[in-house]
């Protein structure tokens, strides 16, 4: 019988010695005490995903704002504005951060902190840019490539022709279609209507991985994406004017979800691993006579003398897996990402190219002895300046290749099951001036 039964009956109840009330307190106190230090290490920063917030150059709705990321207790978020916040993203201060968030619209910054804050992104910074923060550094075309779009505050002449500046209007209702459902930060996310400003006749690389789209006539029919940046992930939300905005539960989701992604906190990237260290080339092996070198944690192919050719391939092999490699070209090239490398007639790659006949891109799959067995017929997809992804799969006798988000390959081929990744540098005159650039490769193996 249990004590408040017992005390509902009106049985006695137990009396207990003193040894064991002294017990039974210390086991309380120590349960207690383990409970508190559980609390407090979930509850401390360090134990949050660290995360640097920027705003300056334009003016939003403070309190709303910052309270949309103190609600986030995933998030140990520091606040700074312009033109301090340039100074820790410039200055090495910022290596603390998994992830940026920009919310500012600033336009002073100097080459030598143009240099610095590329080289942060490329190193692996994890960047989200939220609404007018596409305004940022008009002078500066490489944040355009880093973020994939731009703002146009100013006319400008393009190819001969005089183009207005980018137009925006406040207050309207916004409908957003969830352009891949499938992706982290959209997954479980349907089609919703937010309170907001639209903007329009603002560039978009066409190379980003669509997010969100719309079909308001004053908005730009992208509104979302994601693009890589070297190791770097960035994401881009059009949304997020105001404190309408900031409430509403689908912008946050993806805002918190962005912050994740770009950091390299979603499910799937915690269960991958990289299999170059970014320093040297430790478990990879060079044959032939091109060129390999580790430049700024980036490894770097080039021909050999004379334009000879080469590969480098992990010493490890993998046979089902999902990869994922970020990668660009000083063209002219011909390179490519092997995969389930035995042989040169017994394996598969990725192809970085662009060949003649027939007409292909980047992305194309290439079998030994068989030539192409899949082709990608789209140059638009390809980002020649700049950083492209590669996402590969392999399980069993298929084969998927993805680039930039969109599907590329989709064969089934049983030529070989296992192997080695590498790296290509092909021979040739014409593509003396090539250097291709691995700036990441991860793997999750798949049972």
């Amino acid at each position: 019988m249990s004590i408040d039964r017992a005390r509902r009956a009106g049985a006695p109840l137990p009396r207990l010695s003193t040894f064991a009330i002294i017990a039974i307190i210390a086991i309380i106190s120590a349960a207690s005490l383990a409970a508190r230090r559980i609390l407090a290490a979930a509850e401390e920063p360090a134990a949050r995903l660290p995360v640097l917030v920027v705003t300056g150059g334009h003016g939003y709705d403070e309190k709303e704002f910052d309270e949309m990321f103190q609600a986030d207790g995933g998030i140990a978020h520091r606040h700074e504005s312009h033109p301090r916040a340039l100074e820790t993203l410039t200055t090495g201060a910022a290596k603390e951060f998994a992830a940026i968030v920009l919310y500012d619209m600033y336009q002073p910054i100097t080459p030598e902190q143009q240099k610095a804050y590329a080289a942060l992104i490329r190193g692996g910074t994890g960047l989200v840019v939220l609404h007018h923060a596409i305004a940022d550094f008009q002078g500066w075309p490489e944040y355009e490539r880093m973020v994939g779009g731009k703002f146009f505050l100013a006319a400008r002449t393009q190819d001969g022709e005089t183009k207005p500046p980018s137009g925006y209007q406040h207050g309207v209702d916004i409908p957003v279609e969830i352009a891949d459902p499938d992706h982290f930060i959209t997954r479980g996310l349907e089609s919703f209507t937010i309170h907001d400003e639209t903007y329009n006749r603002f560039a978009v690389d066409p190379a980003v991985h669509v997010l969100l789209r719309t079909k308001h006539e004053l908005s730009g029919p992208v509104i979302g994406w994601t693009k890589p940046y070297g190791k770097g992930r960035v994401v881009y939300l059009q949304l997020g004017h105001d404190k309408h905005a900031y409430g509403h539960p689908a912008y946050r989701s993806l805002v918190a979800r962005s912050i994740r992604w770009a950091a390299r906190r979603a499910p799937e990237d915690l269960a991958m691993r990289p299999i170059f260290n970014g320093r040297d080339l430790s478990g990879w092996k060079a044959e032939g006579d091109a060129r390999f070198a580790v430049e700024d944690g980036i490894l770097v192919g080039r021909q050999g003398p004379g334009g000879s050719a080469g590969d480098i391939f992990t010493e490890e092999e993998f046979g089902d897996f999902e990869m994922e490699a970020t990668w660009a070209m000083d063209w002219p090239g011909n390179s490519g990402v092997w995969f389930r490398y035995q042989s040169g007639a017994k394996a598969y790659q990725a192809d970085i190219l662009e060949y003649s006949s027939p007409r292909c891109w980047a992305g194309s799959l290439y079998c030994g002895g068989k030539m192409f067995i899949a082709m990608n017929e789209d140059p638009e997809i390809v980002r020649r300046e700049g950083w492209n992804t590669f996402v590969i799969r392999a399980q069993g006798e298929r084969i998927q290749v993805h680039l930039n988000g969109r599907k590329v390959a989709d064969v089934k081929d049983d030529s070989s099951a296992r192997g080695r990744f590498g790296l290509q540098v092909h021979a040739g005159a014409d593509f003396a001036k090539m250097a291709i650039r691995l700036a990441d490769l991860r793997i999750r193996p798949l049972p």
